[in-house]
């Protein structure tokens, strides 16, 4: 090789040790081929990875690929949370319709049963307008006639007023006031007979210290709570371990104060319309424990047990007096006997006839009175019946006369909007307790209708609505009444000075309910409220 040029030069002549070896892989054998045996040929690069803007450019590429899909996965993911909301909403309103249907179907079950029970038992060879007309002839024929009949009832009326009674001729049948004369007999004698024994009537401890060591032990709700919350009456049977409540859900309870339990649901105490009151008596007579209630819509229905422990209350009866308001509703203590004080200031007195039939006896009306009730109470005896009016009045009945016996006038009455708010009749039946629309709380001596003490004049001991009035149990020497912010004021009866409160533990967030319902338990060592706003029964017991 001559790598001169032209023109001459340097001539150099290349001989083979100036040659050098390229050896690719792959190449096919061949000792002096370019590429020795047993290479291998490299791929090129990528245009796009060729340089470090390339490989940028597809790093951003599979960035956005990768957030393109997260995003795809969340809507995915929304939506499917949204379809499973949805399917739980309607899940969860099916279950709420089926409890409903099922709720309304035992509900009707149960009322139809007590209809059955009602219509087995008046299944009689007589309507109850013929054995009413029955019971009338038999107490004439009793009487020597309808002449002894009217004077025998219309003694206390003046000028012959008790054969006009009910404005349309209604009155109770002789032999009625004559079971109940003799009750009063039976009744008043062992009434009588146990004042003598203090140690047994009033339980040792039954004092102002007892009260002043208690405090609010605890609270139960016993009605509905898909119900409006409130407690329309509250009652016990004789101040001991049995009580009843009338609830908002048209239903009354029976609870066992002792045991902690519900001993039975009524639940046919009201259908369409709002219970009014409630009452529990034990029958002096057979010792069966008989429950009334009373409906807005003039309902009276009773239900009765054979034993105070037991579990078995059955339908007795039911009657609809008028379209009118009950106000009170009251057991006779013979449990023969519902009394009930009318809104249109009239009382209604039925019968439970034998077979279970309750039958519509007389409505009594205090002629040219004019007076619209508000409560009322049954002396404890079961002749003389106490109400109080819309005017401020307390009318006494007595109910062997059928006509009011007196009346007095509370404190305020005649001002306009004063009334009579609620009242009570103390065990021993000489004293009644009143309280008025403005709060104040007056105790009247029966025996001469004459006020022996006022006490919360102008709410300064509970507040100026006054609701719920209680004696203690036996001699009633310790008067209960609660007000406003839930505060019970107890005062010693005849030592009026003597007076302790109680208070239900404020809550987180407002004011206490005020007691508009409240009974004694125990025999006095213990206490039960209520209130027509607030869901639970409140239980007053002995600090621990």
């Amino acid at each position: 090789f001559d790598s001169g040029t032209a023109g001459g030069g340097n001539p150099r002549t290349l001989d083979e040790s100036d040659l050098i070896e390229l050896k690719l892989d792959g190449a096919g054998a061949g000792s002096g081929a370019v590429g020795g045996a047993g290479g291998a040929i490299v791929p090129p690069r990528l245009p796009t990875a060729s340089s470090l803007p390339a490989l940028l450019s597809s790093v951003q590429s599979e960035y956005d690929a990768l957030l393109l899909e997260l995003y795809d996965t969340r809507r995915t993911l929304e939506d499917t949370r949204r379809e499973l909301s949805q399917a739980l909403y309607q899940n969860d309103a099916s279950v709420r319709v089926v409890a409903r249907l099922v709720m309304e179907r035992d509900g009707a079950r149960e009322q139809l049963a007590a209809m059955s029970a009602q219509v087995a038992a008046a299944a009689a060879p007589a309507t109850a307008d013929g054995g009413r007309k029955r019971a009338r002839d038999e107490d004439g024929e009793e009487q020597g006639g309808t002449k002894k009949a009217k004077e025998a009832n219309g003694g206390g009326s003046g000028g012959g007023g008790g054969a006009d009674n009910g404005g349309d001729g209604s009155k109770i049948p002789q032999s009625d006031v004559d079971s109940m004369m003799a009750t009063w007999k039976a009744t008043s004698k062992d009434r009588k007979k146990k004042s003598k024994d203090k140690g047994k009537d009033a339980p040792a401890g039954v004092t102002m210290d007892t009260v002043q060591s208690m405090e609010e032990a605890g609270k139960k709700s016993l009605h509905k709570s898909s119900a409006k919350a409130g407690l329309l009456s509250i009652a016990s049977l004789g101040g001991g371990n049995l009580i009843v409540t009338a609830g908002r859900d048209r239903q009354a309870v029976v609870y066992n104060t002792d045991d902690g339990k519900v001993v039975a649901t009524l639940v046919g105490s009201g259908t369409k319309a709002d219970l009014a009151d409630a009452d529990i008596v034990r029958s002096v007579d057979d010792g069966t424990v008989l429950v009334a209630t009373a409906s807005v819509d003039g309902s009276i229905r009773v239900y009765a047990t054979s034993a105070e422990g037991g579990t078995d209350f059955a339908p007795c009866g039911t009657i609809t007096l008028t379209d009118e308001s009950i106000v009170d509703v009251s057991v006779h203590p013979s449990g023969k006997y519902v009394i009930a004080a009318l809104q249109s200031g009239r009382v209604a007195f039925a019968a439970l006839r034998d077979g279970g039939v309750l039958e519509e006896v007389a409505v009594l009306d205090a002629k040219g009175a004019g007076a619209e009730y508000t409560c009322a109470d049954l002396h404890p005896d079961g002749l003389i019946y106490v109400v109080g009016t819309a005017s401020g009045a307390v009318q006494v009945w007595d109910l062997s006369k059928q006509a009011p016996a007196g009346s007095v006038q509370a404190q305020g009455a005649g001002d306009d909007g004063v009334g009579i708010a609620s009242l009570v009749m103390s065990d021993n039946g000489y004293h009644v307790a009143t309280s008025t629309t403005t709060g104040t709380v007056q105790v009247w001596d029966l025996r001469k209708l004459k006020c022996a003490a006022t006490m919360n004049a102008d709410g300064a001991d509970v507040g100026s609505v006054v609701k719920s009035l209680s004696f203690s149990p036996g001699e009633g020497k310790l008067l209960a009444y609660g007000g406003a912010k839930g505060t019970i004021a107890v005062v010693g009866v005849k030592d009026w000075d003597n007076k302790t409160t109680l208070s239900i533990t404020p809550p987180k967030k407002g004011d206490a309910p005020t007691i508009t319902g409240l009974v004694w338990t125990h025999g006095g060592m213990s206490m039960a409220s209520c209130s027509d706003s607030d869901r639970p029964v409140r239980f007053w017991g002995k600090k621990e």
